[in-house]
């Protein structure tokens, strides 16, 4: 069983969650951050939350694990395969969130890092 999670959430931001049942894809983002560089993973991380809900994103939460300091996972819910590519399509061709990406490459430790999509099946 992976180790719990738990969930951060900053004060200005507030999304409705669809409920969990509606969601087909799931996309999860994994970020080792190096040592000292949580402050900075915060506030871009902060930058980036509003230009992934102009893209499709609006059902993003970030949560960090327990058991391992500085290691979170980001996580997009959509309610199916059509939702997730408008997102995708979108996201790579967004050059705003193409360079919050590149600074966090700077902080993230990309070795123990990782991404994956989920579909649902039952």
């Amino acid at each position: 069983m992976p180790p719990p999670i738990e969930s951060r959430v900053t004060p200005t931001t507030h999304i409705q969650q669809a409920e969990f049942g509606e969601a087909g894809v799931l996309l999860a983002i994994t970020y080792s951050i190096r040592e000292g560089r949580r402050d900075e993973f915060f506030e871009l991380m902060g930058e980036l939350k509003p230009l992934l809900t102009v893209i499709g994103g609006m059902d993003c939460t970030i949560y960090e694990d327990r058991s391992r300091p500085s290691y979170f996972m980001e996580v997009f819910r959509f309610k199916d395969e059509g939702e997730f590519t408008a997102f995708d399509d979108k996201f790579h061709k967004d050059r705003k969130i193409a360079a919050v990406y590149a600074l966090l490459d700077d902080i993230v430790e990309a070795e123990k890092s990782d991404f994956k999509i989920f579909e649902r099946r039952l």
